[in-house]
């Protein structure tokens, strides 16, 4: 099986908003410039949502600028930004909003912000094979992303997956990074699974390594036909969504091959609601700020299905 896709350590990159989640962010009612997301010292998952707007003492706002630690991402026309941004790294960020007015004047706006959920750089500290992600007993999706590392006393020339002991994914130089892999090569059952990695050197000397995973069901339905496998399916809110606490949170189980028992809906790490069956929807309240939000379900067997995304409670 040849690879899918090659990623960097952020995953994805940038998207413009089209109708994809509910912006809210007013231009200030005096001169200035504003952040509405993330808000300040927020943890965002892997792709966060921006959004800013800027009003001119006088004239009209010409451009608007997005720094992510220092660097240019993002320059558009007009007073108000809304996207989302990808290729951003776990850990923590500075974010600047520069606006400038007709008549050259500037108005910025700063704070930091966190990114967590992204797969991890993996460089090798010694001969052999290191496996980043997914980690040991982790729960991931079962459109299974990899981080690895490898080195060999000499130049790698090949690494080979199997997962559960049949090949699943062949590499071959160049990689995403020097003795580094970053990628995709399809999709697993939802289910534990042991993910081997084997890395050969142009000697011939082979190096190992294994890890034990659980994957959860992460599905869908293809773009092109009526092939739908299962998923935990969101309604409302929308990944990066504006809301007003309380807000409702709906979501249902679609194309589960064995009934529902649990649904459960946490915010930041903590359980805030919960309900039975395939369908959850109920108001929740939750403080100012960006959140991560978690909505979990278990079959009768068990298995898990999880949908993750960032709400913005303004």
């Amino acid at each position: 099986m040849t690879p899918s896709v090659c990623l960097p350590v952020g995953m994805l990159g940038l998207i413009l908003l089209s109708g994809v989640a509910r912006a809210d962010c007013p231009v200030p009612p005096t001169a200035g410039a504003i952040i509405c997301q993330p808000s300040p010292n927020a943890t965002v998952f892997q792709l966060p949502h921006f959004e800013a707007a800027a009003t001119p003492a006088s004239g009209s706002i010409t451009d608007i600028k997005l720094s992510i630690d220092g660097k240019l991402v993002f320059d558009s026309p007009g007073p108000v930004l809304n996207l989302f941004e990808g290729g951003i790294g776990n850990g923590m960020h500075a974010l600047l909003v520069d606006a400038v007015d007709s008549f050259g004047r500037h108005y910025q706006a700063a704070q930091s912000f966190s990114v967590t959920g992204n797969l991890p750089p993996c460089q090798p500290a010694a001969a052999g094979v290191r496996i980043c992600a997914p980690a040991a007993d982790e729960f991931v999706s079962q459109n299974l992303f990899f981080s690895l590392g490898f080195q060999g006393l000499a130049s790698i020339s090949h690494v080979r997956i199997y997962m559960d002991h049949v090949v699943f994914a062949d590499f071959d130089p160049p990689f995403s990074q020097p003795g580094q892999l970053m990628a995709s090569a399809g999709s697993v059952s939802a289910g534990k699974h042991t993910m081997k990695v084997v890395a050969w050197d142009i000697q011939g000397r082979v190096y190992t390594k294994s890890v034990i995973f659980n994957a959860f069901f992460d599905g869908g339905c293809a773009p092109k036909g009526n092939s739908c496998t299962p998923a935990l399916t969101p309604s409302t809110p929308q990944d990066g969504d504006d809301v007003r606490s309380p807000f409702r949170v709906s979501a249902q189980v679609l194309f589960n091959p064995l009934p529902i028992t649990t649904m459960k809906v946490y915010l930041d790490g903590r359980q805030i609601a919960e309900s039975f069956g395939p369908v959850f929807d109920q108001p929740i309240s939750a403080a100012k700020g960006t959140h991560i939000m978690v909505i979990q379900a278990w079959d009768t067997e068990g298995r898990l299905y999880r949908a993750t995304e960032n709400v913005n409670v303004r």
